[in-house]
């Protein structure tokens, strides 16, 4: 057990799974935001339920919108939630609960749950990254949540290539086509990048099918409010070659490999 920024004892992080090698070469590495660099477990995830409450009447726990997640085709969490009341019987037109959703994740002026999200990665980490690999992010998120996130940690600097929501149009992760995105705006800004050779790094089982998918090595990571029993197996099975507790252990994992 060590201590925590607010001192209290946490599990040391860890390597929780190694299923397969990393490549001695990476040309690159590839972010997902939610649950890796940012905590959403207090703002998305809790979006989600009070969006259902509002909309139904009813509740929905942690570990139902995780089921969901694993089950894959929910990296929108707009189309989460309106799974989630169509499975419950509610009909409600798809855009009223994307507005409402919104109301609750933005607030009426960038003053709702998006402000209250701590972030995971530790602003050495990617330093540390940056020195060695380019770096790029593709993310669900809308354009303009995701910008706002970045600027208010002043990410911005670290992640010259973003992939968001509206430039994926319909084919978003699990398809490749995000990532492949993110590798042509890396190589549009003068990185040499092989998709073998590129590491993304996720939450969700639909990152590591994507991952997989184009060729890429995937990296899961536990994200907070997550039980790793709830996760592990799931992420190793969509392909995941590594499962990390916490992002921050990524430079560490890569110089070991050599």
């Amino acid at each position: 057990m060590v201590p925590d920024r607010h001192g209290q004892h946490v599990l040391r992080p860890s390597v929780l799974s190694r299923t397969k090698g990393l490549p001695a070469r990476v040309d690159a590495i590839l972010f997902d935001m939610d649950g890796v660099l940012v905590d959403v477990s207090g703002s998305y995830r809790r979006a989600i339920c009070e969006t259902v409450e509002k909309l139904s009447g009813h509740t929905v726990s942690d570990g139902v919108i995780q089921s969901y997640k694993n089950r894959g085709g929910f990296n929108d969490d707009w189309e989460l939630t309106y799974a989630v009341l169509s499975d419950k019987g509610v009909d409600v037109p798809f855009e009223r609960v994307t507005e409402t959703f919104d109301r609750t994740y933005r607030g009426e002026a960038w003053d709702g749950l998006i402000t209250t999200e701590p972030a995971i990665i530790h602003e050495e980490t990617f330093k540390v990254l940056q020195e060695t690999y380019p770096l790029a992010l593709v993310t669900g998120r809308p354009e303009v949540e995701a910008r706002w996130t970045l600027k208010k940690f002043d990410w911005e600097k670290y992640l010259p290539v973003v992939i968001t929501m509206e430039i994926q149009g319909e084919k978003r992760k699990p398809d490749p086509f995000p990532l492949q995105l993110a590798l042509e705006g890396l190589k549009e800004s003068g990185a040499r990048v092989e998709a073998e050779h590129v590491i993304y790094v996720g939450d969700a089982v639909d990152d590591m099918r994507a991952a997989v998918a184009l060729g890429c090595v995937a990296i899961g990571v536990i994200p907070p409010a997550i039980k790793p029993e709830d996760l592990v197996l799931h992420l190793e099975k969509a392909g995941a070659s590594v499962v990390i507790d916490t992002v921050n252990l990524l430079p560490g994992i890569l110089d070991s490999r050599l």
